[in-house]
């Protein structure tokens, strides 16, 4: 993402696609706010995080449900929330030159210590990957 004058991205492109993946989170949990409500579950929305409760709630249709679609659904919000919460929780470093390739990076350490390199490639996919989730959640029907 070049904005004319450099050739590589910048520290602001860099700090976009985070805010980006931000975003996307936000409207990924506000559908999970929805199906909570829509499920007449909003007294849960005060006692933890909109992802908690809905984890919980869908944990349980998982449990008594006789197909096992929904653990793709859970697994797919588990795997963008990894690594979003490693940008949201655990940014260590941010660097971004525009006169070198590939040089736009943030290190995160994660819950167990662990380093983590997202190129802002991986960045922007995480965005993409979020609103995907995101919309297949607006697919389930509960019964």
């Amino acid at each position: 993402m070049s904005n004319g004058i450099f050739p590589n991205p910048t520290l602001r492109d860099l700090a976009c696609e985070i805010g980006q993946v931000q975003i996307y989170w936000c409207f990924l949990e506000a559908e999970m706010r929805r199906q909570l409500e829509e499920a007449g579950l909003q007294g849960r929305l005060a006692k933890g995080t909109v992802i908690t409760q809905w984890r919980a709630y869908m944990g349980d249709v998982a449990a008594g449900s006789k197909s096992g679609g929904l653990v793709e659904y859970l697994s797919a919000v588990e795997k963008v929330s990894r690594f979003r919460n490693l940008l949201a929780h655990g940014i260590q470093s941010v660097t971004a030159n525009p006169w070198e390739s590939d040089s736009a990076v943030v290190v995160c350490v994660g819950p167990d210590g662990s380093s983590h390199k997202l190129p802002i490639e991986t960045i922007r996919g995480l965005a993409e990957e979020i609103d995907r989730v995101r919309r297949s959640l607006r697919r389930i029907t509960l019964v």
